[in-house]
């Protein structure tokens, strides 16, 4: 029996003695491990507010968000007459999108940010749902904005209603 405490209280010191050196070690790490994205979002929402709670240089109030920038896609074709997450039907010929947060009916202005062509989309459907784009056009959209060869484009995503 004694063999046994004597036993457990050097493994449990050894463990605290392990864990101890292994939080020193990584300790430092984490807190440098802050990427240059998480300082570019904390300086943007630090100095994007003014006192009153209202918008800074941009003039915009606080119903409308600010731009949004990443990655997009379009439909396959193979989803065509497919129902959306709205209740409409997905039509490649109209001009319409997919985003994870913003409501049905949201117009936007997507802008291809490596050729500067512009088009208004409707939200119709709720997605995508793959890591690293923000938005899904439909394949009329994605001609618009001509990325169809690309298949991903990045894009400017502005509110317009």
């Amino acid at each position: 029996m004694k063999f046994w405490r004597l036993a457990n209280r050097w493994f449990v010191g050894w463990l605290g003695l392990l864990a101890f050196a292994v939080s020193a070690l990584v300790g430092p790490l984490t807190a440098i491990s802050v990427t240059a994205a998480d300082r570019s979002l904390q300086e943007n929402t630090s100095s994007s507010k003014t006192a009153g709670g209202k918008r800074g240089a941009s003039g915009r109030g606080a119903g409308k968000p600010e731009p949004e920038r990443g990655y997009a896609a379009f439909y396959s074709s193979s989803l065509e007459g497919h129902k959306t997450a709205c209740g409409g039907v997905y039509s490649a010929s109209k001009l319409t999108a997919a985003h994870r947060n913003l409501p049905c009916g949201t117009r936007l202005r997507v802008t291809n940010l490596r050729n500067g062509k512009t088009v208004r989309v409707t939200v119709t459907d709720h997605g995508p749902f793959s890591n690293g784009r923000i938005l899904d056009l439909s394949y009329a959209a994605a001609v618009h904005l001509a990325f169809v060869k690309q298949g991903t484009t990045l894009v400017k995503v502005e509110v317009l209603r």
